[in-house]
Protein backbone atom coordinates (compact mmCIF):
# COMPACT_ATOMS: atom_id res chain seq x y z
CA UNK A 1 0.00 0.00 0.00
CA UNK A 2 1.27 3.72 -1.13
CA UNK A 3 1.07 5.78 1.86
CA UNK A 4 2.07 8.91 0.11
CA UNK A 5 -1.05 10.72 1.78
CA UNK A 6 0.43 10.31 5.33
CA UNK A 7 3.95 12.10 4.37
CA UNK A 8 4.91 15.11 6.19
CA UNK A 9 3.57 18.36 4.16
CA UNK A 10 7.66 19.71 4.83
CA UNK A 11 11.20 17.72 3.22
CA UNK A 12 14.35 18.79 3.28
CA UNK A 13 16.44 17.77 0.02
CA UNK A 14 20.07 17.68 0.11
CA UNK A 15 22.06 17.11 -2.81
CA UNK A 16 24.00 13.66 -2.55
CA UNK A 17 27.07 15.61 -3.23
CA UNK A 18 26.46 18.21 -1.03
CA UNK A 19 25.72 15.86 1.64
CA UNK A 20 28.58 13.33 1.61
CA UNK A 21 31.05 16.55 2.18
CA UNK A 22 28.67 17.86 5.00
CA UNK A 23 28.59 14.08 6.65
CA UNK A 24 32.49 13.70 5.82
CA UNK A 25 33.28 17.23 7.72
CA UNK A 26 30.79 16.59 10.91
CA UNK A 27 32.40 12.83 10.78
CA UNK A 28 35.85 14.77 10.67
CA UNK A 29 34.94 17.49 13.39
CA UNK A 30 35.06 15.89 16.97
CA UNK A 31 37.77 14.88 19.41
CA UNK A 32 36.42 11.21 20.40
CA UNK A 33 34.29 8.63 18.05
CA UNK A 34 31.58 9.53 19.99
CA UNK A 35 31.75 12.86 20.82
CA UNK A 36 28.65 14.83 19.95
CA UNK A 37 28.67 17.09 16.97
CA UNK A 38 26.93 19.85 15.38
CA UNK A 39 26.46 21.67 11.72
CA UNK A 40 24.42 24.14 9.95
CA UNK A 41 22.72 24.02 6.51
CA UNK A 42 21.03 27.64 5.97
CA UNK A 43 18.20 26.53 3.45
CA UNK A 44 15.82 28.25 1.12
CA UNK A 45 12.20 28.19 0.98
CA UNK A 46 9.92 26.71 -1.57
CA UNK A 47 6.42 26.73 -1.44
CA UNK A 48 5.11 23.93 -3.68
CA UNK A 49 1.41 23.96 -2.85
CA UNK A 50 -1.21 24.76 -0.40
CA UNK A 51 0.40 22.32 2.06
CA UNK A 52 3.96 21.33 0.40
CA UNK A 53 7.31 22.62 1.32
CA UNK A 54 10.88 21.95 0.12
CA UNK A 55 13.91 22.98 2.10
CA UNK A 56 16.85 23.35 -0.22
CA UNK A 57 20.40 24.18 1.21
CA UNK A 58 22.26 27.25 0.19
CA UNK A 59 24.95 27.03 2.36
CA UNK A 60 26.75 24.96 5.28
CA UNK A 61 29.03 25.61 7.95
CA UNK A 62 30.31 22.95 10.55
CA UNK A 63 32.17 23.89 13.35
CA UNK A 64 35.68 23.07 14.58
CA UNK A 65 36.71 22.27 18.29
CA UNK A 66 37.42 25.62 19.11
CA UNK A 67 33.74 26.73 18.60
CA UNK A 68 32.87 24.61 21.34
CA UNK A 69 32.64 25.72 25.02
CA UNK A 70 31.91 21.96 25.85
CA UNK A 71 31.66 18.77 23.48
CA UNK A 72 31.49 15.56 24.54
CA UNK A 73 29.17 12.33 23.81
CA UNK A 74 26.57 13.41 26.80
CA UNK A 75 25.84 17.23 25.24
CA UNK A 76 28.21 20.36 23.55
CA UNK A 77 27.50 23.97 24.10
CA UNK A 78 28.59 26.37 21.41
CA UNK A 79 29.88 29.38 22.01
CA UNK A 80 28.01 32.11 21.96
CA UNK A 81 29.81 34.78 20.37
CA UNK A 82 30.30 32.27 17.39
CA UNK A 83 26.91 31.24 17.08
CA UNK A 84 25.74 34.86 17.04
CA UNK A 85 28.08 35.44 14.33
CA UNK A 86 27.07 32.22 12.39
CA UNK A 87 23.51 33.81 12.37
CA UNK A 88 24.20 37.41 11.55
CA UNK A 89 25.93 36.40 8.44
CA UNK A 90 23.93 33.86 7.15
CA UNK A 91 20.19 34.98 8.42
CA UNK A 92 20.68 38.70 7.77
CA UNK A 93 19.58 38.75 4.24
CA UNK A 94 16.02 37.62 5.19
CA UNK A 95 15.46 34.93 2.83
CA UNK A 96 17.14 31.54 4.22
CA UNK A 97 16.17 29.07 7.38
CA UNK A 98 18.27 27.09 9.72
CA UNK A 99 18.89 23.03 9.68
CA UNK A 100 20.28 22.60 12.91
CA UNK A 101 21.70 19.44 13.18
CA UNK A 102 23.29 17.17 15.75
CA UNK A 103 24.38 13.46 16.60
CA UNK A 104 23.72 11.58 19.57
CA UNK A 105 26.00 8.75 20.72
CA UNK A 106 25.72 5.42 19.69
CA UNK A 107 24.28 3.41 16.32
CA UNK A 108 20.83 2.90 17.28
CA UNK A 109 17.66 5.59 15.29
CA UNK A 110 18.33 8.12 17.84
CA UNK A 111 15.16 10.33 19.15
CA UNK A 112 15.24 13.89 20.36
CA UNK A 113 16.01 13.87 24.31
CA UNK A 114 13.98 16.28 26.49
CA UNK A 115 17.31 18.95 26.51
CA UNK A 116 16.76 19.11 22.73
CA UNK A 117 12.90 19.80 23.50
CA UNK A 118 13.53 22.92 25.24
CA UNK A 119 16.51 24.23 23.53
CA UNK A 120 15.17 23.68 20.24
CA UNK A 121 11.60 25.67 21.54
CA UNK A 122 13.98 28.42 23.15
CA UNK A 123 16.04 28.42 19.72
CA UNK A 124 12.92 28.97 17.54
CA UNK A 125 11.57 31.61 19.49
CA UNK A 126 14.74 33.81 19.21
CA UNK A 127 14.99 33.07 15.87
CA UNK A 128 11.39 34.64 15.32
CA UNK A 129 11.68 37.64 17.68
CA UNK A 130 15.98 38.07 16.75
CA UNK A 131 15.23 38.52 12.67
CA UNK A 132 12.58 40.71 10.81
CA UNK A 133 11.84 38.11 8.08
CA UNK A 134 11.14 35.00 11.01
CA UNK A 135 13.25 32.58 10.18
CA UNK A 136 11.74 28.31 10.70
CA UNK A 137 14.05 26.22 12.84
CA UNK A 138 14.12 22.66 11.36
CA UNK A 139 16.08 20.38 13.75
CA UNK A 140 17.83 17.17 12.78
CA UNK A 141 19.27 13.94 15.17
CA UNK A 142 21.37 11.87 13.75
CA UNK A 143 22.87 8.73 15.56
CA UNK A 144 27.02 9.05 15.70
CA UNK A 145 27.98 7.74 12.14
CA UNK A 146 24.99 10.23 10.46
CA UNK A 147 23.35 7.23 8.54
CA UNK A 148 19.76 7.29 10.91
CA UNK A 149 18.29 10.33 11.81
CA UNK A 150 14.67 12.40 12.64
CA UNK A 151 13.24 15.65 11.39
CA UNK A 152 11.30 18.46 12.66
CA UNK A 153 10.64 21.76 12.07
CA UNK A 154 9.01 24.16 15.02
CA UNK A 155 6.84 26.90 15.15
CA UNK A 156 7.55 30.04 15.50
CA UNK A 157 6.35 30.70 18.79
CA UNK A 158 8.27 27.47 19.95
CA UNK A 159 5.08 25.74 21.34
CA UNK A 160 5.78 22.58 19.03
CA UNK A 161 6.78 21.12 16.00
CA UNK A 162 5.38 18.85 12.64
CA UNK A 163 7.29 16.04 11.41
CA UNK A 164 10.35 16.55 8.23
CA UNK A 165 10.85 14.32 5.63
CA UNK A 166 14.85 14.36 4.95
CA UNK A 167 16.14 13.51 1.25
CA UNK A 168 19.51 13.26 0.20
CA UNK A 169 19.07 11.49 -3.07
CA UNK A 170 18.92 12.67 -6.48
CA UNK A 171 14.95 11.55 -6.19
CA UNK A 172 12.81 12.94 -3.58
CA UNK A 173 10.93 10.00 -3.36
CA UNK A 174 9.00 8.28 -0.54
CA UNK A 175 9.87 4.63 0.52
CA UNK A 176 7.21 2.43 -1.17
CA UNK A 177 5.64 -0.37 0.43
CA UNK A 178 3.40 -0.64 -3.20
CA UNK A 179 3.24 -4.15 -4.31
CA UNK A 180 2.82 -5.07 -7.49
CA UNK A 181 -1.06 -5.36 -8.96
CA UNK A 182 -2.77 -7.80 -11.20
CA UNK A 183 -2.98 -4.82 -13.61
CA UNK A 184 0.82 -3.95 -13.70
CA UNK A 185 1.01 -7.47 -15.15
CA UNK A 186 2.33 -5.34 -17.88
CA UNK A 187 6.02 -4.78 -15.88
CA UNK A 188 5.69 -9.24 -15.61
CA UNK A 189 9.45 -8.90 -17.92
CA UNK A 190 10.59 -6.14 -15.44
CA UNK A 191 10.70 -7.71 -12.21
CA UNK A 192 14.05 -8.56 -12.21
CA UNK A 193 14.80 -4.89 -11.34
CA UNK A 194 12.74 -5.15 -7.80
CA UNK A 195 9.55 -4.23 -7.10
CA UNK A 196 11.19 -1.21 -5.51
CA UNK A 197 12.06 -0.16 -8.65
CA UNK A 198 8.68 -0.48 -10.25
CA UNK A 199 7.20 1.78 -7.27
CA UNK A 200 9.45 4.48 -7.59
CA UNK A 201 8.87 4.62 -11.21
CA UNK A 202 5.17 4.78 -10.77
CA UNK A 203 5.90 7.66 -8.25
CA UNK A 204 8.03 9.72 -10.67
CA UNK A 205 6.59 13.06 -11.58
CA UNK A 206 8.61 13.69 -15.23
CA UNK A 207 8.18 17.56 -16.69
CA UNK A 208 9.20 16.92 -20.24
CA UNK A 209 9.95 20.19 -21.96
CA UNK A 210 10.16 19.81 -25.90
CA UNK A 211 7.41 16.70 -27.23
CA UNK A 212 8.94 16.92 -31.02
CA UNK A 213 10.75 14.06 -32.50
CA UNK A 214 13.17 13.59 -29.46
CA UNK A 215 10.93 14.09 -26.77
CA UNK A 216 7.88 12.00 -28.21
CA UNK A 217 10.03 9.07 -28.50
CA UNK A 218 11.50 9.35 -25.33
CA UNK A 219 7.98 9.58 -23.47
CA UNK A 220 6.38 6.64 -25.42
CA UNK A 221 9.69 4.57 -23.81
CA UNK A 222 9.76 6.09 -20.33
CA UNK A 223 5.62 5.90 -20.26
CA UNK A 224 6.25 2.02 -21.43
CA UNK A 225 8.98 1.61 -18.95
CA UNK A 226 6.68 2.89 -15.69
CA UNK A 227 6.25 5.96 -15.52
CA UNK A 228 2.52 7.48 -15.33
CA UNK A 229 3.10 10.88 -14.40
CA UNK A 230 3.95 13.77 -16.53
CA UNK A 231 3.83 17.28 -17.17
CA UNK A 232 4.11 18.32 -21.04
CA UNK A 233 5.49 21.67 -22.06
CA UNK A 234 5.66 22.72 -25.13
CA UNK A 235 3.57 25.54 -27.78
CA UNK A 236 4.16 23.72 -31.06
CA UNK A 237 1.32 22.43 -32.95
CA UNK A 238 2.31 19.08 -36.00
CA UNK A 239 3.37 20.02 -39.04
CA UNK A 240 3.80 17.61 -41.80
CA UNK A 241 7.40 17.83 -41.51
CA UNK A 242 6.97 16.06 -38.13
CA UNK A 243 5.85 13.21 -39.21
CA UNK A 244 9.33 11.05 -40.39
CA UNK A 245 9.94 10.84 -36.76
CA UNK A 246 6.85 10.79 -34.78
CA UNK A 247 5.48 7.76 -33.87
CA UNK A 248 1.46 7.75 -34.25
CA UNK A 249 0.80 11.11 -35.67
CA UNK A 250 -0.71 11.17 -38.84
CA UNK A 251 -1.66 13.97 -41.54
CA UNK A 252 -5.50 14.09 -39.58
CA UNK A 253 -3.55 15.42 -37.10
CA UNK A 254 -1.63 18.07 -38.44
CA UNK A 255 -4.69 19.02 -40.50
CA UNK A 256 -6.77 19.68 -37.31
CA UNK A 257 -3.52 21.54 -36.09
CA UNK A 258 -2.90 19.67 -32.70
CA UNK A 259 -0.41 20.54 -30.00
CA UNK A 260 2.76 18.37 -29.94
CA UNK A 261 1.63 18.32 -25.95
CA UNK A 262 -2.02 16.71 -26.52
CA UNK A 263 -0.48 14.03 -29.46
CA UNK A 264 2.04 13.03 -26.59
CA UNK A 265 -0.48 12.61 -23.84
CA UNK A 266 -1.94 10.50 -26.34
CA UNK A 267 0.68 8.36 -26.62
CA UNK A 268 0.99 7.95 -22.84
CA UNK A 269 -2.84 7.06 -22.39
CA UNK A 270 -2.74 4.34 -24.96
CA UNK A 271 -0.04 2.94 -22.38
CA UNK A 272 -2.48 3.12 -19.34
CA UNK A 273 -6.42 3.17 -19.50
CA UNK A 274 -6.49 4.10 -16.16
CA UNK A 275 -3.73 5.33 -13.58
CA UNK A 276 -1.88 7.57 -15.22
CA UNK A 277 -2.00 12.10 -14.74
CA UNK A 278 -0.84 13.73 -17.53
CA UNK A 279 -0.72 17.50 -17.91
CA UNK A 280 -0.72 18.91 -21.50
CA UNK A 281 0.47 22.59 -21.16
CA UNK A 282 0.61 24.48 -24.70
CA UNK A 283 2.96 27.17 -23.74
CA UNK A 284 6.91 27.62 -23.64
CA UNK A 285 8.89 27.02 -20.68
CA UNK A 286 9.10 30.80 -19.57
CA UNK A 287 5.24 30.26 -18.30
CA UNK A 288 5.33 31.48 -14.56
CA UNK A 289 2.39 28.01 -15.29
CA UNK A 290 5.44 25.97 -16.07
CA UNK A 291 7.92 27.37 -13.05
CA UNK A 292 5.56 26.22 -10.93
CA UNK A 293 4.88 22.99 -12.33
CA UNK A 294 9.03 22.01 -12.61
CA UNK A 295 9.41 22.78 -8.88
CA UNK A 296 7.24 20.38 -7.95
CA UNK A 297 8.24 17.40 -10.64
CA UNK A 298 10.97 15.32 -9.76
CA UNK A 299 12.60 15.53 -12.93
CA UNK A 300 12.83 18.18 -15.84
CA UNK A 301 13.67 16.71 -19.27
CA UNK A 302 14.27 18.85 -21.94
CA UNK A 303 14.51 17.85 -25.58
CA UNK A 304 14.16 20.87 -27.82
CA UNK A 305 15.83 22.16 -30.68
CA UNK A 306 17.14 25.65 -29.28
CA UNK A 307 19.50 26.93 -26.55
CA UNK A 308 17.05 29.50 -24.66
CA UNK A 309 15.05 26.98 -23.72
CA UNK A 310 17.52 24.69 -22.58
CA UNK A 311 18.73 27.26 -20.78
CA UNK A 312 15.65 28.54 -18.83
CA UNK A 313 14.87 24.50 -17.77
CA UNK A 314 18.86 24.12 -17.11
CA UNK A 315 18.14 27.89 -14.57
CA UNK A 316 15.12 26.58 -12.54
CA UNK A 317 17.06 23.33 -12.24
CA UNK A 318 19.14 24.95 -10.34
CA UNK A 319 16.75 27.19 -8.60
CA UNK A 320 14.69 24.21 -7.21
CA UNK A 321 17.15 21.78 -6.72
CA UNK A 322 15.36 19.54 -9.66
CA UNK A 323 17.69 16.61 -11.58
CA UNK A 324 17.72 17.35 -15.42
CA UNK A 325 18.53 15.61 -18.06
CA UNK A 326 19.28 16.94 -21.88
CA UNK A 327 18.80 15.38 -25.00
CA UNK A 328 19.85 16.77 -28.69
CA UNK A 329 21.18 15.25 -31.92
CA UNK A 330 23.37 17.04 -34.24
CA UNK A 331 23.97 16.40 -38.22
CA UNK A 332 26.39 17.81 -40.52
CA UNK A 333 27.37 17.11 -43.73
CA UNK A 334 31.13 17.42 -45.03
CA UNK A 335 31.61 19.18 -48.54
CA UNK A 336 32.49 15.28 -49.88
CA UNK A 337 28.71 14.54 -49.23
CA UNK A 338 29.19 12.31 -45.87
CA UNK A 339 26.91 13.14 -43.51
CA UNK A 340 28.28 13.25 -39.89
CA UNK A 341 25.44 12.46 -37.05
CA UNK A 342 25.77 12.92 -33.18
CA UNK A 343 23.49 12.33 -30.22
CA UNK A 344 24.35 13.30 -26.81
CA UNK A 345 22.87 13.31 -23.57
CA UNK A 346 24.03 15.37 -20.80
CA UNK A 347 22.66 15.37 -17.06
CA UNK A 348 24.32 17.91 -14.95
CA UNK A 349 25.58 17.26 -11.30
CA UNK A 350 22.46 17.96 -8.97
CA UNK A 351 23.06 21.45 -6.80
CA UNK A 352 25.78 23.01 -9.11
CA UNK A 353 29.46 21.66 -9.60
CA UNK A 354 28.96 22.16 -13.60
CA UNK A 355 26.14 23.33 -15.86
CA UNK A 356 24.55 23.39 -18.89
CA UNK A 357 26.22 27.31 -19.58
CA UNK A 358 29.41 26.70 -18.17
CA UNK A 359 29.62 23.36 -19.90
CA UNK A 360 29.55 24.73 -23.32
CA UNK A 361 26.77 22.22 -23.92
CA UNK A 362 24.66 25.16 -25.13
CA UNK A 363 26.00 28.81 -26.59
CA UNK A 364 24.79 31.67 -24.70
CA UNK A 365 24.52 33.95 -27.61
CA UNK A 366 22.36 31.85 -29.90
CA UNK A 367 20.30 31.31 -26.05
CA UNK A 368 20.16 35.94 -26.07
CA UNK A 369 19.44 36.07 -29.72
CA UNK A 370 16.41 32.98 -29.69
CA UNK A 371 15.26 35.25 -26.58
CA UNK A 372 15.31 38.48 -28.50
CA UNK A 373 12.52 40.13 -30.42
CA UNK A 374 11.79 39.49 -33.93
CA UNK A 375 12.87 42.87 -35.01
CA UNK A 376 16.23 42.06 -33.59
CA UNK A 377 16.43 37.94 -34.67
CA UNK A 378 15.62 39.49 -38.31
CA UNK A 379 18.67 41.53 -37.91
CA UNK A 380 20.76 38.58 -36.74
CA UNK A 381 19.66 36.62 -39.10
CA UNK A 382 20.22 38.79 -42.31
CA UNK A 383 24.20 39.35 -40.64
CA UNK A 384 24.64 35.70 -40.61
CA UNK A 385 23.93 35.11 -36.80
CA UNK A 386 21.02 32.28 -37.49
CA UNK A 387 20.24 30.13 -39.21
CA UNK A 388 16.55 30.21 -41.33
CA UNK A 389 16.30 26.45 -42.11
CA UNK A 390 15.63 23.74 -38.78
CA UNK A 391 18.49 21.61 -38.19
CA UNK A 392 18.39 18.15 -40.07
CA UNK A 393 16.30 15.59 -38.03
CA UNK A 394 16.01 12.09 -38.60
CA UNK A 395 13.55 9.13 -36.33
CA UNK A 396 16.71 6.32 -36.01
CA UNK A 397 19.20 9.10 -34.25
CA UNK A 398 16.47 10.51 -32.13
CA UNK A 399 15.31 6.78 -30.67
CA UNK A 400 19.38 6.53 -30.14
CA UNK A 401 18.86 9.33 -28.23
CA UNK A 402 15.76 9.20 -26.28
CA UNK A 403 16.92 5.39 -25.36
CA UNK A 404 19.74 6.51 -23.94
CA UNK A 405 17.98 9.03 -21.61
CA UNK A 406 15.35 6.67 -21.05
CA UNK A 407 18.34 4.01 -19.91
CA UNK A 408 20.14 6.68 -17.84
CA UNK A 409 17.19 7.32 -15.55
CA UNK A 410 16.66 3.21 -15.18
CA UNK A 411 20.13 3.79 -13.90
CA UNK A 412 19.67 6.35 -11.51
CA UNK A 413 16.39 5.45 -10.53
CA UNK A 414 17.45 1.62 -10.21
CA UNK A 415 20.66 2.73 -8.10
CA UNK A 416 22.94 1.27 -10.11
CA UNK A 417 24.60 4.49 -12.38
CA UNK A 418 26.36 7.03 -10.46
CA UNK A 419 25.52 10.45 -11.82
CA UNK A 420 26.39 12.12 -8.94
CA UNK A 421 29.20 14.11 -10.29
CA UNK A 422 27.28 14.07 -13.86
CA UNK A 423 27.08 12.91 -17.13
CA UNK A 424 27.85 13.85 -20.87
CA UNK A 425 27.59 11.14 -23.41
CA UNK A 426 27.92 11.83 -26.85
CA UNK A 427 27.47 9.29 -29.56
CA UNK A 428 28.92 9.23 -33.17
CA UNK A 429 27.81 7.60 -36.39
CA UNK A 430 28.96 6.42 -38.30
CA UNK A 431 31.38 5.31 -36.01
CA UNK A 432 29.13 4.02 -33.74
CA UNK A 433 31.08 4.92 -31.29
CA UNK A 434 29.89 6.87 -27.92
CA UNK A 435 32.04 9.31 -26.33
CA UNK A 436 32.11 10.25 -22.70
CA UNK A 437 33.11 13.46 -21.69
CA UNK A 438 35.28 13.49 -18.06
CA UNK A 439 33.27 15.58 -15.67
CA UNK A 440 36.26 16.98 -14.49
CA UNK A 441 36.74 19.20 -16.82
CA UNK A 442 33.16 20.69 -16.44
CA UNK A 443 33.47 21.72 -13.18
CA UNK A 444 33.47 25.84 -12.98
CA UNK A 445 34.36 26.93 -9.50
CA UNK A 446 33.16 30.83 -10.79
CA UNK A 447 30.31 30.09 -13.04
CA UNK A 448 27.60 32.75 -12.85
CA UNK A 449 24.54 30.26 -12.83
CA UNK A 450 25.43 27.08 -10.97
CA UNK A 451 27.63 28.52 -8.33
CA UNK A 452 26.27 31.31 -7.13
CA UNK A 453 27.61 33.47 -3.48
CA UNK A 454 24.94 31.12 -1.80
CA UNK A 455 26.49 28.15 -2.82
CA UNK A 456 29.09 27.74 -0.40
CA UNK A 457 30.50 25.99 2.79
CA UNK A 458 32.29 26.44 5.51
CA UNK A 459 34.45 24.88 8.21
CA UNK A 460 34.80 27.27 11.19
Amino acid sequence: MNNSANLPKNSLHVSPSLWQEFRHVMLQNRTNNNDEVIGFLFCKRHQLGKDKVRYVPQSWIVPTSDCYERQSASGLVIKQEFHLYLLEKYLQPGDLDVVHIHTHAGESTPCFSCVDDRYESEYARFLSSRFQQKPRLISGVFDESLQKSQFRIWYKKGTGFERVRFSDSWFELPESTSIMRKNDEMFNRQKVFGETFQARLGQLTVTLIGCGGIGSVFAEQLGRLGVKKWVLVDPDRLERSNLNRMVGATEKMVDWRWHKVEYVKQLIKQIYRTGSCVKAIPTSVENGLVESEIAASDLIVVATDNHYSRQIAQELSLKYMRPLICLGTHIEVKPNGTPRMYCRVTVPPLGGGWCLMCGNIINLQRAALESAAVEIENMAAQAGYLSGINDPAVFWLNSICASTGVGIIQGMVGGFLNVDAGLDWIYEFPECKWHKTNTDYLVTPDCYFCNSEYRDSEVA
